[in-house]
């Protein structure tokens, strides 16, 4: 049975760690940019005003980073718990329909064997007359073929 998880290795696995690594590479980098600007050390960016527009960028880049990506991670956690739930669902409706079709052959095996029980006892039962000893006999050698095809259904 699968669970769901899958290893590491896989494409989509190494397609989330490549997209993380870039937006760590890509934070990393504007921040930098941004402290060497402020700082004064990028003699281009060393205006106030090209400062404060890369200031918006950067923050949405690490908003962005802090915010939804952890938010994704929890999104995959929980969808990978809802497929192990449907899962384990599926297997349980699985085994209790086996337990269901299994009542339903033991019924219909006690049904048979109530069925022929009660023809032979109505047999029996316009033929019984006296209570001697040899008619006791014979019923007991009568209902022999009875109990023995009654044992037959209910071991099949």
């Amino acid at each position: 049975m699968a669970t769901g998880i899958t290893h590491p290795t896989t494409p989509p696995a190494t397609a989330d760690t490549l997209k993380n690594w870039i937006m760590v590479v890509l934070t990393l980098v504007f921040i930098s940019l941004y402290g060497a600007a402020l700082i004064g050390w990028l003699k281009p960016l060393a205006d106030e005003k090209m400062v404060m527009r890369l200031e918006p960028i950067i923050f949405v880049i690490i908003g962005y980073y802090f915010g939804r990506l952890p938010g994704q991670q929890n999104e995959k956690t929980l969808k990978q718990e809802i497929s192990r739930q449907t899962q384990r669902a599926d297997a349980s409706q699985s085994v209790k329909e086996q337990a269901l079709q299994s009542n339903e052959a033991l019924e219909e095996k006690i049904k048979n064997v109530k069925a022929t029980l009660a023809a032979e006892t109505a047999v029996f039962a316009t033929t019984s007359g006296s209570h001697s000893l040899r008619n006791a006999t014979l019923r007991e050698e009568e209902l022999r073929p009875m109990v023995s095809a009654a044992l037959r259904i209910l071991n099949s």
